[in-house]
């Protein structure tokens, strides 16, 4: 009789502290690294023209983007998705700050603060903010982030 109660409590000891539902479904769970999309929208300051449409001049060569987080130049690309808007695409992967050097105009800065947060299984970046060249760019940033700079 004892034994059959002391069976019972480490039975039910085992099922009230074991695996929750949810872990064991987090662990089939595939998840990738968090990045965070933005896309860099270069216009002139003149004649508001996006500098990245398709009737300007502009070559890939004339744009060198560099981050904190990596050494070399970013690989860049043309966003041309939108009918009437193409952008220069670059991920983030954390709080880090990206150099944006268009000819020979002078260099701008994008900063971009993040953390990581759980969201269901996986983690993703949440930013906190970005700003470009000292001045915010979202108050409350979500989803991509669309940041013009004026040349």
């Amino acid at each position: 009789m004892i034994a059959k109660k002391s069976l019972l409590f480490l039975i039910l000891g085992l099922a009230l502290s074991g695996c929750r539902i949810d872990d064991t479904l987090c662990e089939a769970a595939d998840c990738i690294a968090p990045v965070v999309t933005l896309k860099i929208k270069l216009v002139d300051k003149v004649s508001n023209v996006n500098l990245l449409s398709r009737n300007s001049s502009f070559k890939l060569s004339d744009l060198t983007i560099t981050s904190t987080a990596y050494s070399s130049n970013l690989a860049l690309k043309i966003d041309s998705t939108e009918l009437n808007n193409r952008y220069v695409t670059i991920l983030s992967s954390g709080t880090e700050t990206f150099t944006v050097k268009y000819k020979d105009s002078a260099p701008d800065q994008i900063d971009i603060r993040s953390k990581l947060v759980k969201s269901g299984c996986c983690k993703i970046l949440n930013v906190q903010s970005i700003t470009l060249n000292g001045n915010p760019v979202c108050p409350k940033c979500s989803g991509v982030e669309v940041i013009e700079i004026r040349k």
